[in-house]
This record gives C-alpha cells, sequence and structure tokens, in this order.
C-alpha cells in the first residue's frame, strides 16, 4: 500500500491551516504516479449502462422553483428538461423542448415552439405548464430564492413584491405548443440564462392530484410521486447515503441517453470520497465535490487529473446589521487583512486566482476593479479610525462554514490573519449543509462562507447576488442607487455603456464591502479514464445525458489528452 503524505506545514506561515487538515490516505497498490498512469482503479466495477458519482451532500430542495444550492441543481438540470440546453462543451443554448424560437425587432419578446413531448407518467408537456412554473417561480407564496430570476419578464418585479397577481407575468401559452414570453430589456445572456433549472417546467397536474388526495404538495419530488421531463428519473432515494436513478424512456430525446441507470452518492468529506474514488466507488466525483487541497500537487501528477477554468467566486457574507460589522470600516479592514495570494498557494492550492472583486476581470469584456488583495497597513487605519485602536477591543465575532476540510483550512488560515494583522480573534464554528443554508437564509451569522458559480457568462449573474430584492443576498445590505445602476445597465443597448454601468455598480458595492470576495476559482477534478462524455468548460457542467463508459479502455494504453471528451452521437439533434 501506497502512503499519500500530506504538505509539510512549515511551508506556510499561517501552518495551523494545513497541519489541522492532516490526513492520510491508503491507496490501492499500483496506484501511485511512478507505478500507474492513474490514481486508483482503472476498470468500473459495475456494467457498462450505470454510472457511479458523488453529489457531496443532501440536497435542500429537488423543486426547481425553490432549490438555490449545487446538491440539488445537479439533480434537477439532469431529472428535468427546459426550453433549450446547454451544449454539454461550449454551454451554447441549443434546442431541448423547444424545437425553435423566434425573435422580436427589439429583443423583448421571444416566441418559442415546443416539440411534443411527456411528462414521465405519460401526461402531455405543454406551453400551459412553462406558464404555470414561471408565476410560481416569481409568486412570492412560493418564497423562492431565486424569485428575482423571473424578474426579467415583464412585471416580474412586481409580481415577485406582491404589488402584482401572478397572472400578469409577461408569459403565455399562445396554444400548447406555443409560449410566448415578453422581457423587461433585451438580454443579451436570456437564452443561455433558461438552461439553468429556475426555468424548468413544474408538473402542475401532480401538485393539484396530491393536494386532491390529502399529501402535503411540497412532498412531489419524492421517489414515491415524482414526475419529471428530463433524462433520467429518481427510483430510489436513502436519505443521506444514495439516490439512483434510471433513464427516463418518456424523455423526447431517450435515444441519445447513453447510461441505463447513475448511482449517486452523498458524501460530505472530501477525503473520504477521494479515498472511494481510488477504491473505484466513484467513477467521477462529480461537480460538487472538490480535492483535499493538501493533496492538489500530488494528484495533479496522475493522468487522471484535470483543472480547467471555472466561472466561480469564493467569498464571505458579511451581516451589516450584526456589530461590530455594521461599520463598513471595519468590514473594508477584515478584508485588506486578508493575504489572498498566500490563501492561494498555500491553502487553497488548486491555481485559484486570488481576488479582492466579485466579478471575475475579463467575464464578457468586462473590465475588473482590480481592488488590492493585501493591504494590511491600510486595514489598521481603518481599524482605528472606526475606533479600535487595539484589535482585542472588538467585539466577538464567529465565523461559520460548512462541512468540509478544505472550507475549514481556509477559515483557519483568516482567522489567524485576522489575529496576526489586526489582533482581532474570530470564533469558527463548523456547521452541517442543512443547518448551514437555514442560519445563511435567516442571516442567523455575522460572517458566512460561500461560493458562487456563475448561472451564465455575464457580470451580472454575480452582481445580482447584492440587490436588494435577491432572495440570495445574505448581507442585510441594500442600496438604491446600486438597485437603480443594474437596472440601468439592462436598458443599456450599447455594450460597453452596459458594462460601465455594471462596473460602477460594483465599485460602489465593494466600497461598503457587504461581502470579502478571496479568489476565483479554477475547477480540479479526477474523472476515471474509462468515463467518456466529460469535456471542460467554464460552469463544470456534464449532462447525464452525455456520459458513457468505454467498454474498449485499456490501461496500459498510453493516457489520451482528450479521451473524456464528449462525442455527440451523428444523428444528434443538436
Amino acid at each position: 500500500m501506497h502512503v499519500l503524505a500530506a504538505v509539510d506545514p512549515r511551508l506556510y506561515q499561517y501552518r495551523g491551516s494545513v497541519a489541522a487538515g492532516v490526513v492520510v490516505i491508503c491507496l490501492l497498490a499500483g496506484c501511485g504516479p511512478q507505478e500507474s498512469h492513474y490514481f486508483g482503479t482503472t476498470s468500473p466495477r459495475h456494467g457498462p449502462s450505470e454510472i457511479w458519482i458523488n453529489n457531496a451532500g443532501e440536497p435542500e430542495w429537488l423543486d426547481p422553483s425553490k432549490c438555490s444550492d449545487g446538491n440539488g441543481g445537479e439533480i434537477i438540470a439532469n431529472t428535468f428538461a427546459g426550453l433549450v440546453q446547454p451544449h454539454p462543451a461550449t454551454l451554447e443554448p441549443l434546442p431541448d423542448l423547444a424545437s425553435r424560437w423566434d425573435v422580436s425587432p427589439d429583443g423583448r419578446t421571444y416566441t418559442f415552439h415546443l416539440r411534443p413531448s411527456q411528462w414521465s407518467d405519460g401526461r402531455p408537456l405543454t406551453a400551459h405548464d412553462f406558464v404555470y412554473s414561471f408565476r410560481r417561480l416569481v409568486d412570492p407564496k412560493t418564497a423562492s430564492k431565486y424569485a428575482t430570476n423571473g424578474f426579467i419578464f415583464k412585471g416580474g418585479a412586481a409580481v415577485g413584491r406582491g404589488e402584482a397577481a401572478p397572472e400578469s407575468l409577461g408569459v403565455r401559452a399562445l396554444d400548447d405548443l406555443t409560449l410566448e414570453v415578453e422581457l423587461e430589456d433585451p438580454l443579451p445572456y436570456f437564452l443561455s440564462f433558461l438552461t439553468f433549472y429556475s426555468f424548468m417546467p413544474i408538473p402542475r397536474h401532480l401538485l393539484e392530484d396530491l393536494e386532491a388526495r390529502g399529501i402535503d404538495p411540497e412532498l412531489w419530488t419524492r421517489p414515491e410521486h415524482v414526475v419529471c421531463n428530463g433524462p433520467y428519473r429518481m427510483t430510489e432515494w436513502v436519505f443521506r447515503q444514495r439516490m439512483v436513478f434510471e433513464k427516463n424512456p418518456r424523455y423526447w430525446d431517450a435515444e441519445h441517453v447513453g447510461l441505463e441507470r447513475v448511482r449517486v452518492a452523498m458524501v460530505e468529506s472530501y477525503t473520504t470520497a477521494l479515498n472511494m474514488y481510488a477504491a473505484g466507488e466513484f467513477d467521477w466525483p462529480g461537480s460538487n465535490t472538490s480535492l483535499p487541497a493538501e493533496f492538489m500537487d500530488y494528484l495533479s501528477g496522475f493522468a487522471d487529473f484535470r483543472r480547467d477554468p471555472y466561472l466561480a467566486a469564493y467569498f464571505y457574507w458579511i451581516n451589516t446589521e450584526a456589530e461590530p460589522l455594521d461599520d463598513p470600516l471595519v468590514r473594508r479592514a477584515l478584508s485588506l487583512a486578508i493575504d489572498r495570494e498566500s490563501l492561494v498557494k498555500y491553502i487553497a492550492r488548486g491555481g485559484q486566482i486570488p481576488s479582492a472583486d466579485l466579478v471575475p476581470d475579463g467575464l464578457a469584456g468586462y473590465r475588473g476593479l482590480g481592488l488590492p488583495i493585501f493591504d494590511p497597513k491600510e486595514a489598521r487605519r481603518l481599524l482605528a479610525e472606526a475606533g479600535y485602536a487595539d484589535g482585542s477591543e472588538v467585539p466577538p465575532i464567529t465565523l461559520i462554514y460548512n462541512t468540509s476540510e478544505g472550507h475549514k483550512q481556509v477559515a483557519e488560515a483568516i482567522q489567524q490573519m485576522w489575529n496576526k494583522e489586526l489582533g482581532i480573534t474570530v470564533e469558527l464554528e463548523n456547521q452541517e449543509w442543512k443547518v448551514f443554508l437555514s442560519n445563511a437564509e435567516l442571516m442567523n451569522f455575522q460572517i458566512c462562507r460561500m461560493g458562487w458559480t456563475g448561472d451564465y457568462a455575464d457580470p451580472f449573474t454575480f452582481l445580482e447576488l447584492l440587490t436588494s430584492d435577491c432572495g440570495n443576498n445574505h448581507s442585510n445590505w441594500s442600496n438604491p442607487e446600486y438597485d437603480r445602476l443594474l437596472q440601468a445597465a439592462n436598458r443599456q443597448t450599447d455594450p460597453a455603456a452596459r458594462l460601465a454601468r455594471l462596473r460602477e455598480a460594483e465599485a460602489l458595492a465593494l466600497a461598503e464591502q457587504p461581502l470579502i470576495p478571496l479568489y476565483i476559482y479554477t475547477r480540479s477534478q479526477l474523472i476515471k479514464p474509462y468515463v467518456r462524455g466529460i469535456d471542460g468548460n467554464h460552469q463544470d457542467r456534464h449532462p447525464w445525458k452525455y456520459l458513457s463508459i468505454d467498454e474498449t479502455f485499456d490501461p496500459a494504453d498510453p493516457p489520451a489528452a482528450d479521451a473524456r471528451a464528449v462525442a455527440l452521437p451523428a444523428e444528434t439533434p443538436l
């Protein structure tokens, strides 16, 4: 057996963070880079018609209108189909339930022509289902954290604020197979946005049937009730252990779905997931599982390791109504006292980009603010200006994070930085995922770890987080001028002028520091060499329908650089 040694903590001045993450991973014989190209097993422990992956934890919701976390989103994206779908490699929006669409000259009205399709229970799926679903997303009664996604529709903001009836939303069924959508503004990212799970249809007939039978409609996503319309349907759900999905024969494109079965585990520990991958319990740890940072350099030497650019930011929410964080000077001091370059180099260790900006530089032509990533002298000056000449005078602060070795190591490093540079003592609190999400939603915290993956390739996907109406804004910060700037940006027809307004808004927000950006992600992962259908893209979205197992793979052959890429069938409708 080979033993994977932990990183020497002497490499890093905030050594407690790495030392606390020291673990020993016992690997199968022959998996070291000197003896094999690959990390762990190289043949599947199951038949060629299924795949085993990890989803990193229990989903909060499997309801498209209510979900706001990656664990639930991954399931929804593969069990529901929307009007359009992302190309598995480029993420370009392509036809799905809508076979084609027309756009008005002003870019504000889209007419979608739906192909005949069915729900998994055999009921016809129509344009009326989309009307119901979009109204339900925005309706305040749904209490969706993503309700603001529906504000793109004409009248969406008024509906979401309870000022207008859901029926006034700018979506209508012209007939069973024709859907008309009116937008508030001509959005350059609209079709890409529609690939997001919030816009998946809901089986209204099922919810109404459950209610008529005296069953809580909230339970409609349980395996014994669920009705879907995507490539796979859930057949088993064992709490905190596994989910099982089987090919949906009523999916309109079922002939191009590669696998009959997908088994999904819910292992939160990155180290445990890595061990299970080495042993062949996972063919792919999945989009929601990260590699333990302290082993990143070692793992990068294997042929089944891959690193891709990733449209995601890691940051800390600040509850701006909690003392002493109600003072923007304190918030800015905390941000400037973080040595982001060291954090990325010695703790995260995945090639991440240190950044004090929220929006990644260069996204869709956007020019980043380029805020300082470390300035301890200015941090101490700001803290003194706030009335705390000595950090020991600062009232108690607690930082919460969800269960994860990686989040713990980052939190411990920043805890030590704040103590070293400012003299502030910060307590850390680890919480299970659902408890963590609940506390974040209720703003029951002072500082809260969070990451955000862009839902589409536009700066607005990050900047919307800080709007007053956004259900995912966990800062208690609201600024009417910020909201106005974003609205003005989306009314601009000149792309350069639009980006300038967005940049002005970001500068306004980060001057008050309702959150502390830390770095822009890269995506480092392991994928078994016999898995096909996974191509790198900036959102790490890999539809299960394109995955397959290569029965001809021979581990003795030299690794092929593009072996895991998506191979679409010649007759694919894409």
